[in-house]
């Protein structure tokens, strides 16, 4: 890396911004409310269980349609494996689209602390700023929400374009649309396998932001624990 990067992408969870409250607590609130008792010693197991579910997926070559309603029934999926993994109850499972819209209701969104700063440093050096996220079609929404979605040239959501990350197809059009090409650009993000695989894949460059020093030993691209380290790398 160096000064050819004329473009940095970012994702958008737990890159620029987190649930606010963080998801725990908002479930577990969400489960309150609706009178959903939980055990709490095993949230973090039934976290680690239904996270699998965003593993890679291939939907073949064709742009997936957006569909509000098969982004609903995969986190009521969702919420069915956390529920049959830590309700008290075994019945509760049944309540995970209760849960699940309980949890959206409740749901809002911070910048994490870095960020603004950070922009504008990239934007007074003249560097086109983009999101690739796998979103679920309101990304745009929660970028105005939180006061950012006028800082990007590109705002992709896997939903609304079709194809998720770590696919070619998503990075391929952003790289289009910032008028770049692929190896003046950087894309940023805490996944190793949708961010930093798909971007190399591709021919960009890329860093993986490890904020919870979740992955120590990766080394296929630089670690970042703050989104800011990434000036050390233009």
């Amino acid at each position: 890396m160096g000064h050819n990067v004329r473009a940095v992408f970012f994702d958008a969870g737990y890159t620029l911004l987190c649930m606010e409250p963080d998801q725990r607590t908002n479930f577990l609130r969400s489960c309150a409310d609706l009178g959903v008792f939980v055990d709490e010693s095993r949230l973090d197991e039934a976290v680690s269980r239904a996270d699998v579910l965003f593993g890679l997926r291939d939907f073949g070559d064709r742009p997936v349609p957006f569909s509000r309603q098969a982004i609903d029934d995969f986190w009521i999926r969702y919420h069915r494996v956390l529920l049959a993994t830590c309700a008290i109850d075994p019945a509760s499972e049944s309540r995970a689209e209760s849960v699940y819209r309980r949890f959206l209701a409740r749901l809002g969104w911070r910048v994490y602390a870095e960020v603004p700063a950070l922009l504008s440093q990239l934007r007074s050096r003249g560097v086109a700023l983009g999101v690739i996220s796998n979103w679920t079609g309101d990304l745009s929404d929660v970028l105005r929400g939180v006061e950012l979605q006028e800082q990007f040239d590109v705002v992709l959501d896997s939903a609304l374009f079709g194809f998720e990350k770590p696919r070619a197809e998503i990075f391929r059009e952003a790289v289009r649309r910032a008028g770049v090409p692929p190896h003046h650009t950087l894309h940023v993000g805490d996944s190793p396998e949708h961010d930093v695989e798909g971007a190399l894949a591709f021919g960009m460059q890329a860093a993986l932001l490890d904020r919870d020093d979740r992955f120590p030993g990766y080394a296929r691209a630089p670690r970042l624990r703050r989104l800011d380290e990434i000036l050390t790398l233009l």
